[in-house]
């Protein structure tokens, strides 16, 4: 404990830089917690929001036991593991953390999201700030940046983070670079370094940030000492050998071996290509400008353009049109022309120069959306900056006017996200003639437990006249309809359905499951045994079709060969209270008392409670005269 009157005091060049931090900060303060109210304005809805379960949530969070809780075992798997095509672990650590502080608590996760959007908006206010010294240019861009509607998709999806952390990462990366431009002694070659270590974070959270490095470049040439000069390149080779090893575990990991989406729609016709790709910019330029509900979609269809048409006419214009504003403003606002270039420089990773899965998503505008930004608050800076003596600055009232329609779309456009019923049901209202969207939808209703809506559906999916775009969307339909149908006991209507499964799927071991199933229904034993021998031939550790197999040798007295099947069933991990009650049959068919009464407890023991099948079983009629039977049922039961 120290004296009275013998604290140490602090230099004065101390004090004086501890005022002016914290004089420097006072000053962002205000904008600061404006920008962190609006966001949770528009996004703290989504803490009520579910999980999407039928789209990617569920295999990046909620049946992902690799992000059950913070352990080695998990990092180890994760940094050594692809998910969904992805190489990203940064991605799924952050969802590992969540779980060890919140569990599978959808409101901790996203609010997480919104945590990361409001730091990246944060992040780029201080980053327009510290290039441009202008509040309003700042604050403005800060906003729209946080506030559009193409913001959505990133921020309410939970699956997304990645595209949030790329960003977070991205800009820190950013700021490290702008202090080691800026300072020439001590911290600088740390702040070099961090930029390094910030990007290479950013690249293992979603490979977007592979624009990086060129970002840096861009802001060499028109911000920090406008032109071109000698060993620009030198001081972003480490960011660059990043950015190729970055590069080279995507193209590998989006291969369609590796389960990836990387597919060329374009078969290398680089003409089809501009002809198609011309006018997704187009679309994207209009979602920008006017982000009306209706223009704004969880899943952008767009045909494969062959020849020229009026739409890609009108796009190859606007793209002259903004070649000759490039132009301009390279030669006349530099600062400008970043922004310019930054929406441009980051729709290139997402514009099919490499085969992705989709030509467009609201999502793909994330980094893009800094340029966009940026360019409109520097608008409204020289707006505010004509007008410096005006009590109402008219860029002021102006920035009012973008951002409360901004904020409105963008608060009804979150809802959309709130479970996978509202996202697929927004879907099908904007794409009412596709059936695999649709069957999407169906879907959902099925994981909401909703099973006769979900078969309404599936009706109307299989009443539309066109065929389905994703071979794969169409025999995942066909197989839950028809098993909605077989559990509800309209097996006529799970035929015609189970039939043209099975011819267009042959190798697909599930198919022939429901055809068993159906015709074991409808007492057909031979064509059931048929299909579930079908079914094991291309699967065979199938559990269900051995047990099946088992249960009609047992009803057709092949005893020995129903006692094998059960018994590979259960050495090949299929143990349930119903195969343990099936093999207490078997045993009792084949006068084995006391293993059938070992099974029979086993059963029960598990959790069986089908006392009148017991009672109604003929091959455990010798076992329900024992005194050990009667006790047994009395113990479970409650009464012999």
């Amino acid at each position: 404990m120290r004296l009275p009157g013998r604290e140490k005091a602090l230099p004065a060049g101390d004090v004086t830089a501890m005022q002016t931090y914290f004089e420097k900060a006072k000053a962002h303060l205000l904008p600061a917690c404006g920008l962190l109210l609006l966001t949770l304005a528009v996004y703290g809805q989504t803490l009520g929001f579910d999980f999407q379960s039928n789209w990617d949530d569920y295999q990046y969070v909620t049946s992902n036991p690799d992000i059950l809780g913070f352990s080695a075992k998990n990092l180890i798997r994760v940094f050594s593991s692809v998910y969904v095509g992805n190489y990203a672990p940064v991605h799924l650590v952050s969802y590992m953390l969540d779980y060890q502080l919140a569990g599978m608590n959808p409101a901790w996760f996203h609010g997480v999201n919104v945590l990361f959007h409001a730091a990246n908006g944060l992040l780029f206010y201080l980053l327009v700030q510290r290039l441009t010294g202008k509040p309003v240019w700042a604050f403005a861009s800060g906003a729209v940046f946080l506030l559009h509607p193409a913001q959505v998709e990133s921020v309410a999806w939970v699956t997304e983070r990645k595209n949030l952390l790329a960003m977070f990462f991205s800009l820190c990366s950013f700021h490290a670079y702008i202090t080691y431009r800026r300072r020439s002694g001590e911290g600088r070659q740390g702040a070099y370094l961090l930029s390094v270590v910030f990007l290479i974070a950013a690249l293992f959270a979603k490979s977007i940030a592979v624009i990086v490095p060129c970002v840096f470049l861009l802001y060499d040439v028109c911000v920090e000492r406008p032109g071109w000069r000698k060993g620009i390149f030198v001081d972003k080779i480490p960011h660059f050998i990043a950015v190729a090893v970055a590069s080279g575990i995507t193209l590998y990991t989006q291969s369609v071996e590796m389960g990836g989406g990387s597919v060329d729609f374009f078969e290398g016709d680089v003409t089809a290509k501009l002809l198609t790709m011309l006018p997704v910019l187009t679309k994207y330029l209009q979602i920008l400008v006017w982000p009306a509900l209706h223009s704004l979609s969880s899943i952008y269809i767009f045909h494969i353009k062959t020849r020229i048409d009026g739409e890609f006419v009108f796009a190859l214009l606007l793209v002259l049109a903004l070649c000759v504003a490039g132009a301009y403003l390279v030669r006349r606002e530099r600062r400008l022309f970043f922004g310019f270039a930054l929406f441009f420089l980051g729709l290139v990773p997402v514009s099919q120069i490499v085969p992705l899965a989709t030509l467009m998503n609201d999502r793909y505008l994330y980094f893009p959306m800094l340029g966009a930004a940026w360019i409109v608050g520097g608008l409204l800076s020289r707006l505010a900056d004509r007008f410096p003596d005006k009590k109402i600055n008219p860029a002021l009232v102006l920035i009012v006017l973008i951002l409360v329609p901004l904020a409105v779309v963008s608060y009804q456009r979150s809802k959309v996200w709130r479970n996978s019923i509202a996202l697929w049901s927004d879907v099908v209202s904007k794409l009412p003639t596709l059936r695999d969207q649709r069957a999407a939808l169906a879907a959902a209703y099925l994981y909401d437990g909703q099973k006769e809506k979900a078969l309404t559906v599936y009706e109307e999916v299989f009443a539309l006249q066109r065929d389905f775009a994703d071979p794969l969307a169409e025999r995942k339909a066909l197989k839950e309809a028809a098993t909605l149908y077989l559990e509800s006991g309209r097996p006529d209507k799970a035929y015609p359905l189970l039939r043209t499964l099975t011819t267009k799927f042959p190798d697909y071991a599930p198919g022939f499951l429901g055809l068993g199933s159906y015709h074991y229904l409808s007492r057909n034993l031979p064509e059931a045994e048929k299909a579930y021998r079908r079914a094991l031939l291309l699967a065979p550790r199938s559990s269900r079709a051995l047990a099946s197999l088992g249960d009609i040798c047992l009803e057709t007295g092949r005893v020995a060969e129903a006692r094998t099947y059960y018994r590979t069933c259960y050495e090949n991990g299929g143990n349930s209270p119903e195969l343990q009650y099936q093999l207490a049959r078997v045993e009792a068919a084949a006068k084995n008392y006391e293993a059938s009464l070992q099974h029979l407890g086993e059963a029960l023991g598990m959790g069986y409670r089908n006392l009148d099948a017991i009672n109604a079983s003929p091959e455990l009629a010798p076992l329900r005269r024992l005194d050990s039977f009667k006790r047994l049922i009395a113990d479970h039961f409650g009464h012999p």
